[in-house]
């Protein structure tokens, strides 16, 4: 299996519970992130909380989607969520926000690995792996760009 390690830092101008509030609401995420597809809760709950699994779907520019289920392994309200992923992408992800200065620093860190075969044979070929990675990072820059200005508006 071919592993991914990113970190992603996203800063906002607003206190960190404005932020808690919009990482909490996972279903929300498809209505304002065109690239996540699916985040669907199962059970009764409305927001992450400990012990949630949500089934969740990502399509990058790449002609793929990647489908994986999330559960919340650790929970600490307004400061961090920690997930374990099975399904397209099978690792850990661990969410931290920190009031800094006039604002919200968060950080993502996701340690993945990918089950399919194909893009794990592509991922073997030197200039293809780079090429995911950056798909990662297209998605996550275009999330930004969008809560960004939702979260500060």
């Amino acid at each position: 299996m071919e592993m991914y390690h990113f970190v992603t830092k996203w800063f906002f101008q607003v206190p960190i519970e404005r932020v808690w509030e919009e990482t909490a609401n996972i279903e929300a995420y498809p209505s304002w992130w065109k690239n996540l597809k699916k985040a669907k809760l199962r059970g009764t709950e409305s927001r992450l909380q400990f012990g949630s699994v949500a089934d969740c779907e990502v399509k990058g520019a790449l002609p793929f989607s990647l489908r994986f289920t999330v559960e919340v392994t650790t929970f600490q309200p307004s400061h961090l969520v920690e997930i374990k992923s099975t399904g397209d992408l099978v690792g850990t992800g661990k969410w931290i926000l920190e009031s800094k200065g006039n604002g919200t620093q968060s950080t993502f860190y996701w340690d993945v690995g990918t089950t399919l075969p194909i893009l794990n044979l592509l991922a073997r070929i030197p200039f293809v792996k780079p090429i995911l990675e950056k798909s990662h990072d297209d998605v996550m820059a275009k999330g930004y760009e969008v809560v960004k200005a939702r979260i500060e508006g």
